[in-house]
C-alpha cells in the first residue's frame, strides 16, 4: 500500500499522552465499524490482537506514546514532541499558528519534514490569534 502521512487537531493539553490518548480513541470510535466487523471492540483490544502490526491503519492508531527526544530518533510507535529551536526551524516562528502548522506539514509531503521514519510521529503545540496556546497537532507516516 505504500505510505501514507496523517495529521490532526486536538484540544491544548498539558500533557502531550493525555491528548494522545484521547484523540486515538476518537479515531477508534469514528472508525469502530470497521474493526467491529474484525471482533475488535475497544481500542485496548485493537492494541492486544496485533492487528495493527500485520495491516497499519495509516492514522493515529499507529502510535502510541509521546516522547522527548533528539530528531530523528524516534521509534515505531513514537509521537516525538517538536519544541524549542525546531519548532522555528520547522514553522518560521515560536508560536504557529493552526494554518501554519497545516500548511508546513502538508507542502512538506514525501519530502524533508519530520518524522522520518514509518509508523511514527510528532506533535507541536499551535497558538491561538491571543498567543496563547489552543491546541496540540499531531502528524505522521504511516507504511507498510
Amino acid at each position: 500500500m505504500g505510505a501514507s502521512n496523517w495529521l490532526y487537531f486536538t484540544p491544548f493539553q498539558q500533557i502531550e499522552q493525555a491528548a494522545l490518548d484521547s484523540l486515538r480513541e476518537a479515531v477508534f470510535v469514528r472508525d469502530a465499524e470497521y474493526y467491529r466487523d474484525e471482533g475488535i471492540e475497544t481500542l485496548a483490544a485493537l492494541a492486544e490482537s496485533g492487528w495493527l502490526e500485520e495491516e497499519p491503519a495509516h492514522s493515529v492508531l499507529d502510535v502510541e506514546r509521546v516522547v522527548r527526544c533528539e530528531p530523528d530518533t524516534e521509534e515505531t510507535g513514537d509521537v516525538r514532541v517538536v519544541e524549542g529551536a525546531e519548532v522555528v526551524e520547522l514553522f518560521g516562528t515560536v508560536s504557529p499558528s493552526r494554518g501554519i502548522v497545516q500548511q508546513a506539514v502538508e507542502r512538506a509531503g514525501d519530502g524533508w519534514f519530520p518524522p522520518f521514519g514509518r509508523g511514527s510521529g510528532c506533535c507541536t503545540i499551535v497558538y491561538g490569534s491571543d498567543g496563547r496556546p489552543e491546541e496540540l497537532c499531531f502528524w505522521g507516516a504511516t507504511g507498510d
